[in-house]
């Protein structure tokens, strides 16, 4: 599999690149595995719970969709650069557990159900290092064409 720099495949900056790395890409089955360590210096890293509050796991799973069409945008045009793009909804979001643990690493599997030029579908499911599912849902998202048409025609 191709070593991927996240900063290739999300607009966002550290510390809000949240994803640690790409741990598998599947064009064919419209799949991808990233990869989160917890640790200490994350921006949302709370020592009180030792970890991060699990209400993260939406922005854990928009990440990785991120990743993906990130990942696919390179396969069709090596130039290319991270969208931005925008979570439009989710449903059936079910988190089993309260934070996200210091020291551990949890993995969210990605899957477009739907996909076109702009809007897209995905089945999202994060799991422990034990294999056990600890959150999962289906997100909704949108990407324009051009960001910055798209935000000057949302201020007028």
């Amino acid at each position: 599999m191709k070593d991927y720099n996240i900063s290739d495949l999300l607009p966002h900056k550290p510390p809000m690149q949240l994803i640690t790395a790409v741990e598998s890409v599947d064009f064919n089955a419209q799949k991808l595995v990233a990869r989160v360590d917890i640790t200490d210096q994350d921006l949302m890293y709370d020592k009180t719970i030792g970890g991060i509050p699990s209400w993260i796991s939406l922005e854990y799973m928009a990440q990785a969709i991120g990743c993906f069409i990130g990942a696919a945008d390179l396969e069709q045009n090596p130039k290319s650069v991270p969208a931005v793009g925008f979570v439009l909804g989710s449903r059936k979001l079910s988190v089993n557990i309260p934070a996200y643990l210091g020291g551990q690493s949890y993995f969210v599997h990605v899957q477009s159900v739907f996909c076109d030029k702009n809007i897209a579908n995905f089945e999202c499911q994060i799991y422990n290092s034990d294999n056990n599912l600890v959150a999962s849902g289906a997100i909704n998202v949108f990407r324009p064409d051009d960001i910055k048409k798209f935000m000057d025609e949302r201020d007028e």
